[in-house]
């Protein structure tokens, strides 16, 4: 048998106290500067290490295809440099808690740039916070943490920026404040809002151009910047609730044996690329019940007018009903949030035969969301 001998150093008083206040305080910021994280990246790429970057947000950063992939290739010539554009459509980051993991993590990043301010903006503070920290401290934890950048996208009637900003630099992230130069392009050329953007949020090819050129600009002092070595101390959360750090997004297509329920395939025309295919039913009263551990659950699942309505409910509680039929796309909800930590589950299911249109008719499922596996 053996025994392990821990070391066990005591810490003069005072300097115990200091450390433990230096730990407690929630306004440290996890950099000593913004971009030291990222100024880090680039030497490592000037050496010729690869660069992997990942760019997180909605349409904006969909259409845009992350923007600045060919500059990095450009600046980097050493480097083999990847750029992968995970950018979904009307997706914040309240998606983004739970696929992560699908579309960022899988890559192994070096640097990730998360653009979710716009698709944020129905958020309340507190939400939208914890939501932001949840996928910067989830990074942050990786064995080999990646750069972080917060792309701030311009909305005509402004939007919410304060709570990304409150959260980049309480982890001292660098933040590109695109809202702020759209606004000045504007005020110095004179142009009207729609010479950059097809509508109030979307930039056209002259906008995209505009924000590959903001982003650059603002990386561009970090390419010959001497790196801060060693690894960032995270600050306590801003969040008094505990952020959701393995999120993950489970496909439902591979459940077999369910009466009333059956594969299909990924719903058609561009969202497929989206889901691992579909578990459906159609018939009134099917039920699907979903195990799972954890602290959260939901589902992420396609719409069209033509699909009928479902109930959602966790462990026997009052059920949610879900109408995927309101318009085209997709959409997820959220059912249970913050439970007890332990074994739960989701019981799916579509209602009993009823006259009012739309009610009933087929249901699509894609995935599983979960979160709060390790919650002790």
């Amino acid at each position: 048998m053996s025994i392990l001998h821990r070391e066990r150093r005591t810490l003069p008083i005072g300097c115990a106290l200091a450390v433990l206040l230096l730990a407690l305080r929630p306004g440290i910021a996890g950099e000593a500067e913004a971009g030291a994280d990222v100024a880090r990246v680039f030497a490592a790429a000037r050496a010729g290490a690869p660069l992997r970057y990942v760019a997180l947000g909605g349409s904006i950063t969909q259409s845009g295809e992350g923007w600045i992939g060919p500059w990095l290739t450009e600046k980097f010539p050493s480097s083999r440099v990847t750029t992968v554009n995970s950018g979904m459509s009307a997706t914040g980051s309240a998606l983004g808690v739970f696929r992560i993991e699908r579309d960022v993590i899988a890559h192994q990043p070096d640097l990730v740039a998360i653009e979710t301010c716009v698709n944020d903006d129905s958020l309340p503070d507190d939400v939208a916070i914890r939501y932001l920290e949840s996928l910067v401290v989830r990074l942050r934890q990786l064995p080999h943490p990646p750069a972080i950048i917060f792309l701030e996208a311009a909305a005509k009637q402004g939007s919410r920026i304060q709570r990304h900003r409150q959260v980049a630099r309480h982890y001292g992230l660098l933040e590109v404040d695109l809202q702020a130069a759209i606004d000045a392009e504007l005020k110095r050329t004179g142009q009207d809002w729609t010479a950059f953007f097809s509508d109030a949020v979307h930039p056209n090819e002259a906008g995209n151009r505009f924000y590959a050129r903001t982003i650059e600009q603002t990386l561009a002092p970090l390419l010959d910047k001497k790196p801060v070595d060693g690894r960032s101390v995270l600050p306590h959360p801003i969040s008094e609730k505990p952020l959701i750090l393995d999120g993950r997004m489970v496909p439902l297509f591979g459940i077999t044996g369910v009466p009333g329920w059956r594969k299909n395939a990924s719903p058609p025309f561009w969202m497929d690329a989206f889901f691992n295919g579909t578990l459906s039913a159609s018939e009134p009263g099917a039920a699907l019940e979903i195990p799972f551990r954890g602290t959260w659950a939901g589902v992420f699942y396609p719409m069209d007018k033509g699909y009928g309505t479902f109930d959602a409910s966790i462990d026997g509680g009052a059920p949610l009903r879900v109408a995927p039929n309101t318009r085209g796309g997709y959409s997820l909800d959220i059912v249970g949030r913050d439970l007890p930590a332990g074994e739960h589950v989701l019981r799916i299911t579509l209602p009993a035969p009823d006259s009012t249109p739309g009610v009933n008719g087929e249901v699509r499922l894609g995935y599983l969301l979960v979160a709060g596996e390790g919650t002790q």
